[in-house]
């Protein structure tokens, strides 16, 4: 079976950026993106998911300077006219347990509710959040699958 992937916002940022997680000048992020576009798994986002993707890398510094709003488009594009993005029409519903969430990591709460529902790979940095979801038992309740661009580079 495919895996389909969700990418935290922070993936699209540092991709349109051009940096890892460290500042770093790395393409991993981007081309995990691009990978994942042109092998045809699924990326999927529901409503919240595309429209902060939309509000971040349109800001002012989160475009490499040679880039611009290139992912932006290249998101859009594979959206809406090529299929390679699934884009839900709605927002994830709201899990009976989402109060187990540490509130450090409430803030990313409608990502875990997309995953729930889909049963989607999450795609993140924010190594605080992959161990609040074991910590609270919401990893394994759900059998979500958190990973790094690193390892979600090596399911590809």
């Amino acid at each position: 079976m495919t895996p389909s992937f969700i990418l935290d916002e922070n993936i699209v940022i540092l991709a349109q950026q051009g940096l890892d997680e460290y500042g770093d000048l790395n393409p991993r992020c981007a081309d995990l993106i691009q990978q994942i576009i042109e092998i045809c798994h699924p990326l999927l986002v529901d409503d919240i998911l595309w429209d902060k993707y939309v509000e971040q890398l349109h800001r002012p510094g989160y475009h490499h300077p040679s880039m611009g709003p290139f992912l932006v488009r290249v998101l859009y594009n594979a959206l809406t006219i090529s299929e390679k993005v699934e884009g839900l029409g709605h927002t994830a519903p709201i899990m009976d347990d989402e109060g187990l969430i540490p509130s450090g990591s409430q803030d990313d709460a409608y990502l875990v509710r997309l995953a729930a529902e889909t049963g989607a790979i999450l795609v993140t940095t924010d190594g605080a959040l992959r161990d609040d979801l074991e910590s609270c038992g919401i990893l394994s309740k759900y059998d979500l699958t958190v990973v790094s661009p690193e390892d979600a580079l090596g399911l590809l």
